[in-house]
């Protein structure tokens, strides 16, 4: 198996169920956590409604809420019965917008949730500067339908926790694919034999030949400040701990952590990642207009983090050759849909069925993206229109 993030863990546990006397082998070019796992929010949202990107409606949005319900589900059953320490929070989080556009999409979600009968609390402006202090948002919402976590601890605790049969190997990044019977896989000096070969390495699939039509590679950016003092976290309100997630998909993500840091995610760029000397600022500059009320906006720790999307936000599923089965296109949704998906494709590779495997057979149908140049013309068309959305 190539991949050892949320996708792969889930995959290789499911797989030691039906396989209990075979060895699983799990590499992963990065040490354990450092990979896009480890690098998310550590948003887990339930309800495909309260996502950022929520297109969909009708039954294949009921597959996507079961997805992501099925992955949480299993999630705390496997945490509860390991004792994986992840600072499982189960305390909802808020939807906000910051432009007119915004909140029309904003009333839109409520309509929706009122339909589907789902319990929210609005905010007053007053509540919103109360309980998140962001100066920026004129709506918001308090939903609960979202665990919050530390992902790279919850990412660690599952890789430490895997079957005896499964054997972890981080830093140890594929260089080679051969396909036979078995297939080989090269790490460098090292050469792996395999009857079966799982690939749960999201942008890096098309490497080995699946996939390239099917997704593209987006990053994205963020920040977290050192330990702030009590005055400064007065400013984010009376909770220990809270999320928010934009209606805007260009909007930025935040928490406030029960270790006194603030987390500010935002910020996009398309097939390669921005240099640190620009990152850095840019966050900056965003995270001092959102939260202008704050003496500094400096950040101890910075990064990105790569993410693969499919044009209709569909995953890449499935068999892709004899023996030679395939997970990616997270599209911004890791933890819950990953984990659900690649226990998933560990029960279709045991040929075992559901109707939840059923469905996902059925809507698992990524769009084809057309090749360069057409893809970046349609990526930058897509991003200045969003960035309009966001001026008005």
């Amino acid at each position: 198996m190539v991949g050892a993030g949320f996708a792969g863990v889930a995959a290789a546990r499911r797989l030691a169920e039906f396989y209990p006397g075979q060895e699983i082998v799990l590499l992963d070019a990065l040490p354990a956590g450092e990979g896009a796992a480890g690098r998310s929010s550590g948003f887990m949202l339930d309800r495909v409604e309260t996502k950022i990107d929520a297109r969909n409606t009708g039954p294949q949005a009921d597959w996507q809420t079961a997805i992501l319900q099925s992955g949480l589900a299993w999630l705390h059953d496997t945490i509860s019965a390991r004792g994986i320490d992840c600072d499982w929070q189960d305390i909802g989080h808020y939807k906000t917008s910051t432009t007119l556009q915004g909140a029309r999409e904003l009333d839109h979600l409520l309509a929706r949730l009122d339909g589907k009968g789902i319990s929210y609390r609005r905010l007053s402006r007053l509540d919103i500067s109360a309980e998140i202090g962001a100066a920026q948002c004129t709506n918001a919402v308090w939903l609960p339908n979202c665990v919050l976590v530390q992902p790279a601890r919850l990412i660690q605790g599952l890789l430490a926790t895997l079957p005896e049969q499964v054997k972890v190997y981080t830093n140890s990044a594929v260089d080679r694919f051969d396909i036979g019977n078995p297939h080989a896989l090269g790490v460098g000096p090292h050469e792996i034999k395999a009857d079966v070969v799982v690939f749960c390495n999201n942008v890096t699939l098309p490497f080995f030949g699946y996939g390239g039509q099917r997704q593209l590679t987006v990053y994205t950016y963020a920040g977290m400040t050192p330990e702030l003092d009590d005055q400064e976290l007065a400013k984010f309100g009376t909770a220990a701990a809270w999320g928010v997630t934009p209606v805007e998909r260009l909007g930025p993500t935040t928490r406030k952590l029960v270790s006194r840091r603030f987390l500010f995610r935002a910020g996009f760029s398309y097939k390669k990642e921005l240099p640190f000397a620009h990152m850095e600022p840019y966050l900056r500059h965003m995270y001092s207009q959102r939260y202008p009320q704050l003496k500094s906006h400096a950040f101890e720790y910075v990064w990105g983090g790569a993410l693969s999307m499919t044009r209709n936000g569909a995953p890449i599923f499935g068999r892709m050759a004899r023996n030679i089965y395939a997970l990616s296109g997270c599209n911004a949704s890791g933890i819950l849909k990953m984990t659900a998906l690649g226990k998933l494709l560990a029960e279709e590779i045991a040929d075992a069925d559901s109707p939840l495997l059923s469905d996902t057979r059925r809507f698992a149908t990524p769009q084809w993206i057309p090749p360069e140049p057409l893809r970046s013309l349609a990526v930058s068309y897509n991003v200045a229109r969003m960035k309009k959305a966001m001026r008005n």
